[in-house]
């Protein structure tokens, strides 16, 4: 029969080793810019970098994002890679760097709602996603047809994330209001036309319109507090060391990629 003591000194080594082996389990996370213009090479190192995430077994992916934007087959292409990995974590933080502009605009918010999670650092924003061509005399907004299919995949984003349609639509789409609509206790963002449609199923007394969140005729664009308020950012985060926190990743490996001349 096994010694008393012997078994006391196994069950504490496994009491210690447990946590140790559960997050190398899990592998280490893999932190991956995105920055400056969203286009092709931009697609090839982000193909790139996820193959080596997933090759070392990491369990969640940060995607650094800082961008005005760029093209929109790109980010579509970019959105797809991040939304198919099931057997990754994946989550969006818009830093606050010297060196960066603090914004996850136009095809960059396309690619953060792509995320399960997304963190905002304060004094950051995202939206402004309308597609724009360049034509000769500058920059014009797209075709009805461009952006009301660049609005269906970011409604369908939205919807598969969890993230709010009504928020997801108005930054593409101008002529799209929206607004806080309360429903008892609980409080809704809604396109004015959903608003309307829940009146009609409601009692009178348990609907109250709320703030518009944007008008019709303006993109949508929101800031960190805003994001957070309506349930698209789980929170504002001043470092990579907090939003790792928050997601009880603190003490794993971190394994920080840059594109290369390849890419």
């Amino acid at each position: 029969m096994m010694n008393k003591k012997v078994l006391l000194v196994i069950l504490m080594m496994i009491t210690v080793l447990l946590p140790v082996l559960a997050q190398t389990a899990e592998g280490p996370v893999f932190v991956v810019p995105i920055e400056g213009e969203i286009d092709r090479s931009l697609t090839v190192f982000l193909r790139r970098s996820i193959e080596k995430a997933r090759a070392a077994g990491a369990g969640h992916i940060v995607f650094e994002i800082d961008t005005f934007g760029g093209r929109v087959d790109s980010a579509l292409q970019i959105s797809t890679l991040i939304g198919s990995l099931n057997d990754i974590t994946t989550i969006a933080y818009v830093a606050l760097k010297p060196e960066g502009t603090a914004v996850s605009w136009s095809a960059g918010a396309l690619i953060a709602l792509s995320n399960d999670r997304i963190f905002m650092a304060p004094g950051t924003s995202m939206g402004s996603a309308a597609p724009v061509i360049q034509g000769a005399d500058g920059t014009v907004q797209a075709d009805e047809k461009t952006v009301s299919a660049v609005r269906t995949q970011m409604a369908s984003i939205a919807e598969k994330n969890n993230y709010s349609r009504a928020i997801a639509i108005a930054m593409v789409d101008s002529d799209v209001e929206i607004l806080e609509v309360f429903l008892g206790e609980d409080m809704l963002v809604l396109t004015r036309q959903e608003y309307e449609s829940l009146l009609r199923s409601e009692p009178e007394d348990q609907v109250r319109e709320g703030t518009i969140i944007s008008e019709s005729g303006k993109l949508l664009s929101l800031t960190a507090g805003d994001l957070e308020r309506y349930g698209i950012s789980s929170g504002s985060t001043a470092s990579l060391e907090e939003v790792l926190a928050h997601m009880d990743l603190e003490g794993r490996e971190i394994v920080r990629l840059l594109p290369s001349g390849a890419d």
